[in-house]
């Protein structure tokens, strides 16, 4: 998370594996799945979040404090 983004956007992984992601702005984000599935809490500055993709599938996410940042992650 950087700049009110979420960089990279997009990603593909392979399922099991952990995605790890990281507030770099100077406000506090979270990180909310659309279908439920994962809700980080907020996120500090600095702060980090882990998930681990056991299922394949399109995963797509939103910041629910700044709408206009979403990703996705594609588990293959």
């Amino acid at each position: 998370m950087q700049n009110y983004r979420f960089l990279p956007q997009d990603i593909r992984v392979s399922a099991g594996d952990t995605v790890t992601w990281t507030n770099n702005d100077k406000t506090a984000h979270n990180v909310v799945a659309d279908n439920g599935d994962f809700d980080s809490g907020e996120i500090s500055p600095d702060g980090t979040f882990n998930y681990t993709f056991e299922e394949p599938g399109l995963f797509n996410y939103s910041c629910t404090i700044h709408p206009g940042m979403i990703g996705s992650v594609t588990v293959e």
